[in-house]
């Protein structure tokens, strides 16, 4: 009696266990969809952050297996603004207006993980994450011939950091914003820099909050100092 209590009690345990090992493999494959960060890293040397969705409600649908979401971008017909449309199994699910990179419209609702997009413009295409609706993750940007064109990290929506590339591979653009100073010019603020070809300095900037004076550099092709301007806090101007 005693040897068959032990056997019970020895598969009773060994279930348990699948069965915990089984639901800890399934919530990790759903975290990772979020949370999957670049091969390459970010700008400027710094992580990107991985969102987080304590305190957060998410309204967005699930997808079921299987569905696969597409966005598709055009230049509107004064060429002013860009729009995106999704599309849930080639049916319209949500819309975007889109204007210096930031969202200044949206209808519809965008189920939440991998999105796969192309630029009818630019013939560029790649891939991106969603989260409530908004990007959150990495974004990759692809060329026509699938070599790199944009690397760039999210997070509930904010571009944090972004690199970009020439068609030959070469770093064209690099900058961060997580320490950005607001202001109206927004490609210019964080820290960046924009490389020649042959990969020296041609742009920089430095306007962040931790720094009390900022700056904007040139250079010319042979690395010589073309110009620089300061600027305080406020953004004024500094002698």
């Amino acid at each position: 009696m005693t040897n068959k209590r032990l056997w019970i009690i020895t598969v009773l345990c060994f279930g348990a266990l699948v069965a915990i090992k089984t639901i800890n493999d399934r919530i990790g494959r759903e975290v990772s969809v979020i949370t999957e960060t670049p091969r390459h890293g970010s700008a400027a040397g710094i992580a990107p952050a991985v969102p987080s969705a304590a305190g957060q409600e998410s309204s967005a649908r699930r997808r079921k297996p299987g569905e696969k979401i597409v966005r598709k971008d055009r230049l509107s017909p004064g060429r002013d603004y860009i729009e995106s449309i999704f599309y849930l199994n080639k049916e319209k699910i949500a819309r975007q207006k889109i204007i210096n990179e930031e969202v200044v419209e949206s209808c519809g609702e965008i189920p939440e993980g991998r999105v796969d997009f192309l630029d009818e413009s630019k013939k560029t295409y790649g891939t991106e994450y969603y989260l409530q609706g908004k990007k959150s993750g990495p974004s990759r940007t692809y060329f026509a011939d699938g070599r790199s064109n944009i690397e760039a990290y999210y997070q509930w929506g904010k571009l944090l950091w972004k690199r970009e590339y020439y068609n030959d591979g070469g770093i064209r653009l690099e900058v961060n914003y997580e320490d950005a100073r607001e202001q109206s010019d927004k490609k210019e603020t964080g820290v960046g820099r924009v490389y020649y070809k042959d990969g020296t300095i041609k742009y920089e900037w430095n306007l962040t909050n931790s720094e009390k004076v900022g700056f904007k550099k040139s250079y010319n092709q042979d690395g010589a100092l073309r110009a620089a301007f300061y600027f305080d806090e406020q953004g004024q101007p500094v002698e």
